[in-house]
């Protein structure tokens, strides 16, 4: 090995193993106990911040506030990505998009769905290719939902991945995890979005990933 081989070997070496900018806060720095908190969630089932995948090829992802008339804008959300899971939901022709329309059949896992039609998705002749209205896709959404916990905050985002971000997902998480034989939450990654026109030439988005740096040592524990 020449002498510049070894050098750029130990510097990717050192860079590898170098702690990642990343923090995760500790429960007992709360200003209030679990008791306070209970009292204020009594009754309440709670729910992670909701992202999706932008429509019309819009390149950021919209982040809730608590104020829903100015939410956060973003091009890219960066961190540890803690689980991940399949979702499908059918909704009536022409409401797929449309926040105040509920499904008429959702699954939580992928597997089994609740509503009209419902039963077991994998037989189902919505999620099978072919069966929307165009011909060619699946009436039934399939989805994929990731939570990735953010630096320095205490509860995930969940993400809805959509249907044409699925493909882009599972080649990222082979590549950087499944090969490696790593777990997601090993590695810091960031989540981009990039624009794709479909053929009646139509623009939207698709969700981009980067393994940005894994960790090791007592940042890994």
């Amino acid at each position: 090995m020449s002498m510049m081989n070894a050098n750029a070997t130990a510097t990717t070496a050192m860079t590898a193993n170098e702690p990642l900018d990343f923090v995760l806060p500790e429960m007992g720095d709360a200003d209030f106990s679990s008791e306070e908190l209970a009292e204020d969630r009594d009754g309440f089932t709670m729910s992670f911040p909701r992202i999706k995948i932008p429509a019309g090829g819009v390149l950021q992802f919209e982040l809730p506030t608590g104020d829903p008339q100015h939410p956060d804008y973003s091009p890219t959300l960066t961190g540890v990505i803690l689980y991940n899971h399949a979702s499908c939901a059918y909704w009536p022709e022409g409401d797929e998009y449309n926040d105040d329309v509920p499904p008429l059949c959702s699954s939580v896992d992928g597997k089994q769905g609740y509503g009209e039609p419902g039963g077991t998705c994998a037989t189902c002749t919505l999620s099978q290719f072919g069966s929307a209205s165009n011909g060619r896709g699946k009436a039934c959404k399939n989805m994929r939902v990731l939570y990735l916990l953010r630096s320095g905050e205490f509860m995930p985002l969940a993400i809805n991945l959509s249907p044409t971000s699925i493909s882009p997902f599972r080649e990222f998480l082979n590549q950087g995890f499944v090969f490696r034989n790593r777990a997601t939450y090993g590695s810091l990654v960031e989540i981009g979005l990039k624009r794709q026109t479909n053929p009646e030439g139509k623009d939207y988005s698709v969700a981009t990933f980067k393994r940005l740096g894994d960790f090791h040592g007592d940042q890994l524990a």
